[in-house]
C-alpha cells in the first residue's frame, strides 16, 4: 500500500487512511471508539491523528458532555484526499484478491475479524491488574 500511496502521490500512510475510511463511514467518533475500530492502539492513534490533524485531514473535537473525550471529524479536504486514495486501495485489493472468489475473500475477512477479537480481548485481559493464567 505504502508504494502505491507514494506512486499515486498521496502523502498518507495505510494507518492514517484506515482512520480516513473509518471517518468517512461515520463521523464524530470518539477517540476510543475510533481506535477499537481501527485496531490501533489508543497511543499509536492519538500520534497518528497528531499528523492526520497537522496535514488539515482530520479536526478534534473536546465534547461538551465530557471534557476528557474528544470527538474526531474528517475535514472535506481528508474526505477528498482518502476519495482519491482509496482508489489505490482498491487496485491492490484486485490485485491480492485476484483467483478468490467472492466468498472466499468474505470467509477469510470473517477470520481475520475473529482473530483480531480475540487478540483485542487476550491484550484486555492481560492489562488488567491480575495477569491472566500463564498458561494463556
Amino acid at each position: 500500500m505504502k508504494r502505491l500511496f507514494i506512486a499515486y502521490g498521496y502523502d498518507i500512510t495505510r494507518e492514517q487512511e484506515v482512520i480516513l475510511r473509518e471517518l468517512r463511514q461515520q463521523d464524530g467518533v470518539n477517540q476510543v471508539d475510533l481506535s477499537a475500530r481501527t485496531g490501533q492502539d489508543r497511543n499509536n492513534l492519538s500520534r497518528t491523528l497528531d499528523i492526520l490533524e497537522s496535514k488539515k485531514l482530520v479536526a478534534r473535537d473536546v465534547c461538551s458532555s465530557d471534557k476528557r473525550n474528544s470527538l474526531v471529524y474528517i475535514t472535506d479536504r481528508g474526505r477528498l484526499l482518502h476519495e482519491e486514495a482509496y482508489k489505490a486501495v482498491n487496485e491492490y485489493r484486485q490485485v491480492l484478491f485476484r483467483g478468490f472468489s467472492q466468498e472466499e475473500v468474505d470467509t477469510f475477512a470473517a477470520m481475520v475479524r475473529r482473530l483480531s477479537a480475540n487478540l483485542t480481548s487476550f491484550n484486555e485481559d492481560f492489562s488488567k491488574p491480575t495477569a491472566p493464567n500463564k498458561n494463556t
